[in-house]
């Protein structure tokens, strides 16, 4: 009788111990169009997502990530984009995100504004810049940058987004993504 109580409370023990022992957490990554931009700068040829796997790593992160994770932030996301100014201007993710690829993949290439200029159009995408009424220059990747910080802030859940930040370390140069109308 001592033996089987001695038995069952040696297996009891290990069955505790078994049950108390940590589990590995697997941890996604939430995904951010800015540190997706910042790869294509860092390396234009390096091997990238493309503008599709963006929008699906997006949409897989933003699915499964706690409100806490998307609050975290990096040197870039110190700023926050304004978000849905203009009613009806928003733009189906793919061609916001095809546009800051093609401004990010420009690299330096300087992307001048006098007071107006549109930088890239693509589908119903428009990428421009708004600089009031001086003549201001800003490297075509620091305008993806902002489009990057547009696309991780102010993408609604219907795919669309609009919204508008200053280029980065330019704040003569306001950027904004938003449709044809």
């Amino acid at each position: 009788m001592v033996r089987s109580a001695f038995t069952a409370l040696a297996l009891l023990a290990v069955c505790h111990a078994v049950g108390a022992a940590p589990t590995a957490e697997v941890v996604t990554p939430s995904f951010s169009f800015a540190d997706w931009v910042e790869g294509i700068i860092a390396n234009p040829q390096g091997d990238h997502l493309t503008p599709e796997q963006a929008i699906e790593a997006f949409n897989a992160s933003r699915n499964s990530t706690s409100s806490s994770e998307h609050t975290k932030r990096g040197p870039l996301d110190k700023r926050v984009p304004s978000c849905n100014e203009q009613p009806n201007t928003e733009v189906p993710i793919a061609d916001a995100v095809a546009c800051v690829n093609f401004l990010a993949a420009k690299g330096q290439t300087a992307c001048v504004c006098n007071g107006f200029a549109q930088f890239c159009q693509i589908g119903q995408g428009i990428i421009d810049g708004n600089s009031g009424s001086k003549r201001t220059t800003s490297a075509c990747n620091d305008v993806a940058r902002a489009g990057g910080l547009i696309l991780d802030h102010c993408t609604r859940a219907d795919n669309t987004v609009q919204g508008s930040e200053f280029a980065y370390g330019n704040g003569d140069m306001l950027v904004r993504i938003h449709n044809l109308r």
